[in-house]
């Protein structure tokens, strides 16, 4: 498995390959760098907060999908209690937004693949230990032709049908819930005008 942090232009600012399948998403995300970077060290997202028309402060974050905790700093979407439960126009505006967000990644990962096909192939046995660093390496480079001003490959040619991620079902962080919730007003409150 491979943990990832893209940026809006479709770079990866983070990787993390050749973690087990074996290991629930959370799991690999309270290992990773990426993870002792923000929540132990505070190296990463130390910007000033950003200030919203009603006077919230949102500090910088990371959007997660739904397989991740919601923290202060990663923000997954609202997901329904039960099939009855739906959304309120909120919840459903930050959705939108958070998936849009999301997409990038899945978009990245597949200009990856259009590029380097080598990763889209079965690899020998013998071989597997390397699949990360050729990972690893497969998206410096994809940053670099970026930066390079390198055309980019349709990315629907690296689809893959990957399989979906259960949803996180540990306890909710309050903070990260005030922060989400806050955002979620917000976008609500734009999406109207």
């Amino acid at each position: 498995m491979v943990q990832a942090l893209v940026d809006s232009e479709g770079r990866f600012l983070d990787v993390s390959a050749g973690w087990s399948s074996k290991l629930k998403p959370d799991t690999i995300l309270h290992q990773s760098a990426l993870f002792s970077g923000v929540d132990e060290s505070r190296e990463l997202l130390n910007g000033p907060p950003f200030e919203l028309t009603d006077g919230n402060l949102i500090p910088q974050y990371i959007l997660g999908d739904s397989c991740l905790p919601l923290l202060p700093w990663l923000l997954t979407p609202y997901v329904r209690s039960s099939e009855e439960d739906s959304l309120s126009s909120s919840e459903q505006a930050f959705n939108f937004v958070h998936s849009r967000g999301m997409g990038l990644v899945s978009t990245a990962f597949c200009r990856v693949r259009a590029r380097w096909q080598l990763l889209a192939k079965l690899w020998k046995e013998e071989c597997i230990e390397f699949f990360p660093f050729v990972i690893v390496t497969g998206c410096l480079l994809h940053n670099f032709l970026i930066k390079c001003s390198e055309p980019l490959p349709d990315e629907n040619a690296g689809r893959s049908k990957e399989g979906e991620l259960p949803i996180y079902q540990g306890k909710m962080n309050e903070s990260g819930q005030r922060i989400r919730d806050a955002l979620a007003s917000h976008l609500s409150r734009v999406s109207l005008r």
